[in-house]
């Protein structure tokens, strides 16, 4: 992802177009989608928690999942919305089955974008491509470097614990700190995510 941002984006744009920003590099655009998409990642880890992943290992993937959701997006297909969710879910069943860490999950899970309902089809630009995992790990780097860099060591582990699926109780005990202090890092982190910076944009 590009180290500066120079686009102009408001908090008015809609996802696609901040999909296509993001797709272009700007970190501000892939900021906004993480604020607005944080919820239905944390949705979808939820389901698995209860797998042999760690819950923040699972919200990394579903980071990861709508980031090649931005990259990959066509508008042709459908909604933003709809892609992304779709990616997000099938990135998080796939770790799930690769590692054999819950029951076995068939194909019919996998959604596909031609209707919102489950089919047993993947979409083509979120599956599991070869080259891609390659590319992926140079991704999981990136997205660290660049979240650590955007929030702080505790704000960090706060966001993964967050779309973890952990309670702010959870949070608090895991993190030693007081649940007042897990809201007020949510809230800094939301903010950090709404109205983010970069040097030279």
């Amino acid at each position: 992802m590009a180290v500066s941002d120079k686009f102009t984006i408001t908090e008015t744009a809609g996802d696609e177009e901040l999909a296509e920003l993001a797709r272009q590099g700007s970190e501000q655009a892939f900021s906004l989608l993480v604020s607005r998409f944080a919820p239905m990642i944390k949705r979808q880890v939820v389901l698995y928690r209860d797998s042999q992943l760690e819950a923040e290992d699972l919200a990394q993937e579903g980071l990861l999942a709508l980031l090649a959701a931005a990259r990959s997006f066509d508008s042709n297909m459908a909604s933003f919305r709809t892609y992304a969710s779709v990616c997000v879910k099938n990135r998080i069943l796939s770790a799930v089955r690769g590692l054999g860490a819950a029951r076995q999950i068939p194909k019919t899970e996998l959604i596909s974008i031609d209707d919102e309902e489950e089919a047993p089809l993947t979409i083509v630009g979120c599956s599991e491509d070869p080259a891609q995992l390659v590319i992926q790990k140079d991704e999981v780097l990136r997205l660290q470097v660049w979240l650590r860099g955007l929030l702080s060591p505790q704000e960090y582990q706060v966001l993964l614990m967050y779309l973890g699926a952990f309670t702010y109780q959870e949070i608090s005990k895991h993190l030693g700190i007081g649940v007042k202090a897990v809201d007020n890092s949510l809230q800094r982190i939301r903010r950090k995510m709404v109205t983010v910076s970069f040097p030279g944009g």
